[in-house]
C-alpha cells in the first residue's frame, strides 16, 4: 500500500519530536547523577536544562520566520543534523561548563525542528484532520517522554550519564536521511517577501529571557529580574518600529492565538515543577535508584500518550475550550496530591499524582495547539509554530528556575528555624504553588472559553 505524502511527513516530524522528547525525559532523570558526577549543586545543574531552553526561546521565532521564507522542510532537516552533532559533543563533556556549552549546540538544532514541525504538520492536513494529526504528535511526545525516564534510568545505572546522549545519534542519522529524502524536495518555494534578520529583536528577546531566569535564581540579585521585566516593553517598542520585526503583531489581534498561548504558558510552567524537581525527591529523599525513579516518572508520559490522540479527536468534534478547562482541573488535583508526599514512600499516592498529571497534560496539549493553529492562515503556520514553542520553552525555563528558587528559599528558612525535614517541606511547598498555578489556568480558561470556542 502506498503511503500518502502527508503521512510520510507526519512520520518524519514525529521522529524529530520523539528524539527531542526522549532526550528531555532522560535528562530529567539524569540531573541528580550529573550533579553528583561533577560535584555541583541543584542550583548549578539546572543550567543543563535552562541554557538549552533559553537558546531555544531566543531563536525559535527567527527559525520560524526563516521556515516561512526559505521552506520549513529545509530548516527542519538541518535541525536534525545539528541536534545529532550536539548530542555527540554532550556525550564527551568533561565538565559542567562544557556540557552546558554543548547543550547550546543541541538547542539550536532542537529550535530549528520545534519552530517548523507544527507548521509542517498543520499545513499537510485538512482542517477536519488537523486535530487528529496534532493528537498523534501529542501521543509521540508522550511516548518519547515515557521512554525517556525508564530508559534513562537503566542507561545511567549501567553505562553512566554520557550514554543518554549517545542514544540520540542512531535516531538522528536515520531521521536526517528520511527528512532529506522526503522533506527537502518539497522545499522548493522561497517566499518573495523575504524578511531580513532582526538582530535587535533577537538580542533583546535573548537578553530579557536570560535575565528573567537568572533573576529567579537564589544566588542572583533580584535587580536582574527587574531589568528582565523592564526589557519586555522595550522589546515591544523596538519591534513596532521595525519594518521586518521578529514579532508578528498582527497575530496578537487574534484572540484564540493570544489566549491559547497564555494558557500554554501556565500549563508548561506548572509542568516543569514536577518534571525537574520530582526526580530529586525520589532519588535524594527516598533513596531510590535512577532506574526506580525512572519507572515512576514514566507514568505521566504513558498516560499522556494514551490520552492525547483521544483529546485531539474530541477537539475536532467539540472544540478545545471545555477540554482545556478539564485539563487544568486535573493538573491542579495532581499537584495537590503530590504536595502531600512524605519521607516514607507511598506508591499509591505518588502514582495517583503522576497519573492525574499525565491525564491533564494529554488532555490539554493537542486541543490547545489545534485551537491556536486553526485561528491563523497557512502562510503563518511556521511563525505561529515557532511562537508556540517559544512560549513553551520560556515557560519551561521559568518553571524550572521557580521550582529551584522556592525549594532553596524554603530549605534555607527551615534550616534557620531548625525545622525537621526542610527538604520535604520545600517539595510540598513547590507543589502547592503548582496547584495554585493550575487553578489560575482553570479560571483563565473559563473566562476566555467563549472566544476560543468560536474558533474551534
Amino acid at each position: 500500500m502506498r503511503i500518502s505524502n502527508k503521512w510520510k511527513t507526519l512520520l518524519i516530524v514525529c521522529l524529530g519530536i520523539f528524539m527531542s522528547t526522549l532526550d528531555g525525559g532522560i535528562l530529567n532523570i539524569a540531573n541528580p547523577s550529573i550533579a553528583e558526577h561533577f560535584s555541583v549543586s541543584l542550583e548549578a545543574v539546572q543550567w543543563v536544562i535552562n541554557a538549552y531552553m533559553l537558546v531555544i526561546t531566543a531563536s525559535l521565532l527567527m527559525f520560524g520566520r526563516l521556515g516561512d521564507n526559505w521552506g520549513m522542510e529545509r530548516i527542519y532537516t538541518w535541525g536534525f543534523l545539528v541536534f545529532t552533532l550536539g548530542s555527540l559533543l554532550c556525550s564527551q563533556a568533561t565538565s559542567l561548563f562544557l556540557l552546558v556549552s554543548f547543550r547550546i549546540v543541541q538547542a539550536f538544532g532542537a529550535s530549528m525542528m520545534m519552530a517548523t514541525g507544527i507548521g509542517i504538520v498543520s499545513n499537510s492536513f485538512a482542517e477536519n484532520e488537523r486535530g487528529r494529526a496534532l493528537g498523534i504528535t501529542g501521543s509521540v511526545v508522550g511516548i518519547g517522554n515515557m521512554a525517556g525516564p525508564s530508559l534513562g534510568g537503566l542507561l545511567i545505572e549501567y553505562f553512566g550519564w554520557p550514554s543518554i546522549f549517545l542514544i540520540n545519534i542512531p535516531i538522528g542519522i536515520i531521521a536526517v536521511i528520511l527528512a532529506y529524502r522526503y522533506l527537502v524536495p518539497a522545499a522548493v518555494h522561497i517566499n518573495s517577501g523575504d524578511h531580513k534578520f532582526d538582530a535587535p529583536g533577537t538580542l533583546l528577546l535573548a537578553v530579557s529571557s536570560i535575565l528573567l531566569v537568572l533573576g529567579l535564581s537564589p544566588q542572583m540579585n533580584k535587580v536582574w529580574l527587574i531589568i528582565g521585566i523592564l526589557l519586555i516593553p522595550i522589546l515591544v517598542m523596538v519591534e513596532k518600529r521595525r519594518a521586518s520585526s521578529l514579532i508578528d503583531f498582527e497575530l496578537f489581534k487574534i484572540k484564540p492565538f493570544v489566549y491559547g498561548n497564555i494558557l500554554g504558558a501556565v500549563s508548561y510552567a506548572s509542568h516543569m515543577l514536577v518534571y525537574f524537581l520530582f526526580p530529586f525527591y525520589l532519588q535524594d529523599l527516598l533513596a531510590l535508584s535512577p532506574a526506580q525513579a525512572g519507572l515512576y516518572m514514566t507514568i505521566p508520559p504513558l498516560i499522556m500518550a494514551l490520552t492525547a490522540p483521544l483529546a485531539g479527536y474530541l477537539s475536532d468534534r467539540w472544540g478545545s475550550a471545555w477540554l482545556t478547562s478539564a485539563a487544568f482541573l486535573m493538573m491542579a488535583l495532581a499537584h495537590l496530591t503530590l504536595s502531600t508526599v512524605s519521607l516514607t514512600i507511598n506508591p499509591m499516592r505518588i502514582g495517583l499524582g503522576l497519573f492525574l498529571l499525565g491525564l491533564g497534560l494529554g488532555t490539554f496539549g493537542s486541543p490547545n495547539s489545534s485551537s491556536i493553529m486553526g485561528s491563523i492562515t497557512p502562510d503563518q503556520a511556521g511563525y505561529a509554530g515557532g511562537f508556540i514553542a517559544t512560549v513553551r520553552n520560556l515557560s519551561y525555563s521559568l518553571g524550572t528556575a521557580l521550582s529551584v528558587a522556592i525549594y532553596t528559599a524554603v530549605v534555607q528558612s527551615n534550616f534557620a528555624l531548625s525545622t525537621s525535614a526542610p527538604e520535604l517541606t520545600a517539595v510540598q511547598t513547590v507543589y502547592r504553588l503548582g496547584a495554585a498555578l493550575c487553578l489560575t489556568g482553570l479560571i483563565i480558561s473559563g473566562i476566555t472559553q467563549p472566544f476560543r470556542q468560536k474558533a474551534a
